[in-house]
């Protein structure tokens, strides 16, 4: 973390009319703060990185308009507590750049875990409270897989429902998100049953149609059904190949490369958006009239060189959501 940011020196030693300078130090407010009314935001999910000054600079000359960053990401919470040490030193290069800012919860987190309930709920709170110093708009919580055990989905629900009534203090929204272990239909009816006017439906595409290849449910039905509840929208690309693995044993999963797993073209492969077999333009037809932010989480450090033109195509298919 250490090349995050180094205040002092930035207002020491760099002339504050260079190009250069105002790119390195982050943009005011007044010139990169996007307007509320702005519908359809196109953000992106900032990979970890080391110097996140520079990334944000690179991700704002590409013309994205919000970034989601999630915390586990540059370890900002230690035993389900924020590490404020950490997280100041991540807030102000956040707020220098002004841009719509989204939270995705950490991989850790899961409020199905009734062993470490406790826990799991102070990491949660810990991440609402990251919310509120960013001025986030929406947490992502992910859905996964349900459990058999009612006990654990009772759990579940009244761990969300507490968290929705903290966040709404905050004036923060929670978007369940689809997982391609579980069907959407579970998802929709979740979030009905939690019934709080903060929390909605993060709509992951590539989840989605990964799970319905596997769970052979139709892809553009459930898009038209995810429509109402939709808060918030993830999409990347992949080819509908689903990886067993996924529900076998997620942590080998999780050490594949992309060597691995690119030319086999298996599992949710983080593709930049028009590079595997999703039908995009069905896609946001069938979501045409959403209005919120469009975040991609494509593996963007391994597309650099093709960054602008990714994110120009992106930008040109959310202009298809407009009514």
């Amino acid at each position: 973390m250490g090349a995050i940011t180094r205040r002092v020196g930035l207002r020491l030693f760099f002339d504050p009319s260079s190009l250069a300078e105002a790119l390195r130090r982050g943009f005011p407010a007044a010139q990169c703060q996007y307007p509320i009314e702005m519908p359809n935001p196109v953000g992106i999910a900032v990979s970890p990185t080391s110097d996140l000054q520079h990334e944000l600079v690179f991700l704002h000359d590409l013309g994205y308009d919000a970034v989601e960053i999630s915390p586990d990401g540059f370890d900002l919470i230690f035993c389900g507590r924020l590490q404020y040490p950490l997280v100041n030193d991540v807030v102000p290069v956040l707020e220098r750049h002004g841009f719509r800012y989204s939270v995705h919860s950490p991989a850790a987190l899961d409020l199905r875990d009734l062993r470490d309930r406790d826990l799991q709920m102070q990491m949660a709170e810990s991440v609402v409270e990251f919310c509120r110093l960013i001025h986030a708009e929406v947490l992502v919580l992910h859905f996964e897989q349900q459990s058999e055990d009612a006990a654990v989905e009772t759990a579940f629900l009244d761990s969300v429902r507490r968290l929705a009534d903290r966040a709404q203090n905050q004036r923060v929204r929670i978007g369940i998100e689809n997982i391609e272990v579980e069907r959407l239909a579970p998802v929709l009816d979740f979030v009905r049953r939690v019934d709080r006017p903060n929390v909605g439906l993060t709509f992951d595409v590539g989840h989605a149609f990964l799970a319905a290849r596997y769970f052979g449910f139709d892809y553009l039905e459930a898009v038209r059904a995810a429509r109402s509840p939709l808060i918030h929208l993830h999409v990347t690309d992949n080819f509908g190949r689903y990886d067993p693995l996924r529900l076998e044993n997620f942590t080998l999963y999780r050490t594949q490369r992309t060597r691995d797993i690119f030319p086999v073209g298996r599992g949710d492969l983080h593709l930049p958006v028009g590079w595997g077999a999703i039908p995009y333009e069905e896609t946001f037809a069938s979501l045409r009239g959403y209005q919120g932010s469009v975040i991609t989480e494509y593996r963007y450090n391994l597309f650099r060189a093709h960054a602008r033109g990714l994110a120009e195509h992106l930008r040109s298919l959310v202009r298809r959501l407009a009514p």
